[in-house]
């Protein structure tokens, strides 16, 4: 594999996506809380660790029960300018806030969902990718979903983060 060929963001065209194999995925509509951070912050996922800069968009998962710390929710960054193309506020006039969803308004948390789909492939090699918010490449390994987001940059996730926030449709 070289690293010469490093998948990072760029225009697509839904052609080109369609072409290259990408399928175009609902979101599921599911509740996430999101604040703004105003220093620079290192975020530790399962392939890499990404830097978060000031103004970005922390989006956590809550859950059911509060967690001790910010941290130990399922949380990822995502840039402002991308965060509001696809996150809405949250529009349920019935929510109910839960015990994690409470902590997390009391840390300066706004409820959100995801209200844009996005373009994905799960992959059937590993490949080269940098999104927005890693410093550096990193190998994706073949059987993870590659995601092109709504300003043409790359991420990845694992089949049960796949399958939980987005609609798969049923196999023909």
């Amino acid at each position: 594999m070289a690293r010469s060929k490093v998948l990072r963001q760029r225009e697509w065209t839904e052609a080109e996506l369609a072409a290259a194999g990408f399928g175009y995925y609902q979101p599921v509509k599911r509740l996430v809380m999101a604040r703004m951070i105003t220093e620079e912050t290192n975020i530790e996922l399962s392939l890499e660790i990404l830097t978060a800069s000031s103004g970005d968009i922390i989006v956590y998962a809550p859950g059911d029960t509060a967690k001790p710390e910010l941290d130990d929710y399922d949380h990822w960054p995502v840039k402002r300018d991308v965060f509001r193309q696809v996150y809405k506020r949250w529009d349920d006039s019935q929510w109910k806030p839960n015990e994690a969803q409470r902590h997390l308004l009391g840390n300066g948390c706004l409820p959100f969902y995801r209200a844009r789909g996005v373009w994905a492939l799960k992959l059937p090699i590993s490949i080269y990718v940098q999104s927005l918010e890693s410093p550096q490449p990193v190998v994706v390994p073949a059987g993870r979903w590659l995601c092109i987001g709504a300003e043409g940059e790359p991420y990845n996730m694992s089949d049960a983060d796949f399958y939980e926030r987005y609609v798969i449709p049923a196999q023909v």
